[in-house]
Parts: structure tokens; C-alpha cells; sequence
């Protein structure tokens, strides 16, 4: 199991290293009342299986963006913004693979922009949920487990 206090120790490491910024614990993340949500994904597929998405805000990812890439707010693009949020999701996903049974392997990162949206990963159980809280915007490292973990291992 990845733990929430795993979870939380690798966001905080990947912040601290690539957004020299610290993170403060949430008690919840709500995003329903924001238009300018964005989500970064990727899947962990191997011997443990799953998925870990990264929730939060255009004005946290912006923020990231320039720290990251060493722009001014003016000067960033959409792409920017996604390649910053695939970047951080893919780095803490890395980490999350890092912790569970292998071999494993990391899929390319997806992004989806926008409010009106709900994310469902079928044939997943969610397993750790952190909100967090970093250049006042609100984040949302979400872990899903897959239901059949030896589901590559059976005889068939």
C-alpha cells in the first residue's frame, strides 16, 4: 500500500527540489467552484498496477511553470503549462513506482484542462488521497490501486 505519508514526503520532496517551494497539509480539495482546473495522469503497470493523478489549479501550475522554466507569467503558453504539470505528475508518479512491488513501469503523462470534467479509472480502487497546499493554490495527489493485482500471472 502507498501510504499517505509517502505520498505526502515525495510531494513535498519534488516541490522543495524543482518549485523551491514548501507544502502545508489540506484538510480537503475542492476544486467544483474553480474554472481553471487542470489534471495530470499517469499509469503504473507491472507487478502492482495503477494509476496516481496530480489535481490542482491553472494558477498553481502557472506558478510552477515559471519557477521551472524560468519565465515571467506573460511570457508562458498553454504547452508550458501542460508540459509543467505532466513534469510534476510524471516526477511524483516516478517516485510512487519507486515504493511498490516491481517491476513496473511509467506510462507517458496525460493532461486534461477544464471544469466540466470526471475522471473515472475503471478496475481501480483509490488507495491514498493527499490534499496539500503550495503557492496558496490547492492540490490533490490521488493513488488508485488496480482491483486484480496478478491479473498478468494467471494460468490461463
Amino acid at each position: 500500500m502507498v501510504s499517505t505519508e509517502d505520498v505526502h514526503t515525495i510531494t513535498r520532496s519534488v516541490c522543495t527540489m524543482m518549485l523551491d517551494a514548501d507544502i502545508q497539509p489540506a484538510e480537503t480539495f475542492d476544486l467544483s467552484h474553480r474554472d481553471d482546473q487542470i489534471t495530470g495522469c499517469v499509469q503504473i503497470s507491472g507487478t502492482w498496477s495503477g494509476v496516481v493523478m496530480l489535481r490542482t489549479t491553472n494558477a498553481f501550475v502557472s506558478r510552477a511553470a515559471c519557477k521551472m522554466l524560468a519565465l515571467e507569467e506573460q511570457e508562458l503558453e498553454l504547452g508550458d503549462r501542460q508540459d509543467t504539470i505532466a513534469e510534476l505528475t510524471n516526477m511524483i508518479g516516478g517516485n510512487i513506482k519507486s515504493l511498490v512491488p516491481g517491476p513496473s513501469f511509467l506510462s507517458l503523462p496525460s493532461v486534461t484542462i477544464g471544469k466540466e470534467f470526471n475522471i473515472r479509472v475503471y478496475g481501480t480502487v483509490s488507495e491514498t488521497e493527499v490534499p496539500v497546499h503550495c503557492f496558496g493554490e490547492q492540490l490533490c495527489i490521488q493513488v488508485y490501486r488496480a482491483l486484480k493485482q496478478d491479473a498478468g500471472n494467471s494460468a490461463g
